[in-house]
């Protein structure tokens, strides 16, 4: 599932990245740039603007118009809406770049973390596009629960 997010949902596309979507986010663009990329490269636009939303569904692109204001809401009518299925965690993206994540050898990572990162974390992922490493830290129950939260929100509808 590939998605293509406007300014008003940063945070959105982010999350999606974490949960293995492949979304897109452009700073500065205009609205009719945005939904020109979204239709060439067949992905959902993901807008909070309604108007902007009209023009997805007057020049045939596939949307989702996003109402909830929590980050939990918001990912749960995603997940809903569009029937994805997050890769979460076993694969995930890089919530900076949307580069892939790929486990790497521990050694690899010793002089990119922290010593007392590196000497309590046994497993470590590296973004393939900026070299960003990951791990389990102390976010991670956050991750997850939210992730959950969103689930039982799209279960809900």
């Amino acid at each position: 599932m590939r998605f293509i997010f406007d300014e008003m949902l940063k945070n959105l596309s982010s999350w999606c990245r974490i949960l293995g979507f492949d979304s897109e986010f452009f700073s500065g663009k205009s609205d009719s740039e945005l939904l020109e990329h979204a239709e060439k490269s067949e992905r959902i636009f993901v807008t909070r603007d309604a108007e902007l939303a009209k023009r997805c569904g007057k020049h045939g692109v596939k949307h989702i118009f996003i109402k909830g204001e929590s980050i939990e809401e918001q990912l749960g009518q995603l997940l809903r809406e569009s029937k994805a299925e997050p890769t979460f965690p076993e694969k995930t993206r890089c919530a900076s770049c949307n580069g892939e994540l790929e486990d790497v050898p521990k050694e690899s990572v010793k002089d990119d973390v922290e010593s007392e990162t590196f000497s309590h974390t046994e497993r470590f992922w590296r973004c393939s596009r900026c070299g960003k490493v990951f791990w389990e830290g102390g976010h991670w129950k956050n991750i997850k629960r939210i992730y959950e939260d969103a689930k039982r929100i799209a279960k809900e509808g």
